[in-house]
């Protein structure tokens, strides 16, 4: 069995699924505004109008890590409790490495994105300064 076939059960999970989806939203909006959008007033207005939504749904990302290691344990304790104990490494295996593994994939998801919402916001701020400076002049 190779390496990759080893973790293939974890996209079983419906949170692991949730976080990459949210992730990705998130992801693509941000490399929009910081890297490929025009800095115009329509940019402006975008960016004003999902900056909150943006940082609701980075947050989100360690919450859903922390369902899915409930999610993980729960199944863990299930299979420990309705197959009697047999094989018991065996059974504690899939679950908790969906435990472990959405833990770590909400919070690796999350640190990224809030650098770039962080590095948005101070190109607003700067977008600000020479729109200010440009009306004045």
């Amino acid at each position: 069995m190779s390496a990759l076939e080893e973790y293939l059960f974890l996209l079983n999970s419906l949170v692991i699924w949730a976080i990459l989806g949210v992730a990705f939203v998130c992801y693509g909006l941000l490399l929009k505004f910081c890297f490929l959008q025009q800095r115009d007033n329509d940019w402006f207005e975008l960016t004003q109008f999902w900056n909150q939504g943006l940082r609701q749904m980075l947050t989100s990302l360690p919450l859903l890590g922390l369902l899915g290691t409930i999610t993980g344990l729960m199944t863990t304790f299930k299979s420990m409790a309705t197959d009697g104990g047999v094989a018991l490494q065996e059974l504690m295996t899939g679950g908790i490495g969906e435990a472990l593994f959405s833990t770590q994939l909400g919070l690796v998801m999350v640190v990224p994105g809030l650098l770039m919402l962080a590095l948005l916001n101070h190109q607003r701020c700067n977008w600000m300064i020479r729109r200010a400076h440009e009306i004045v002049d």
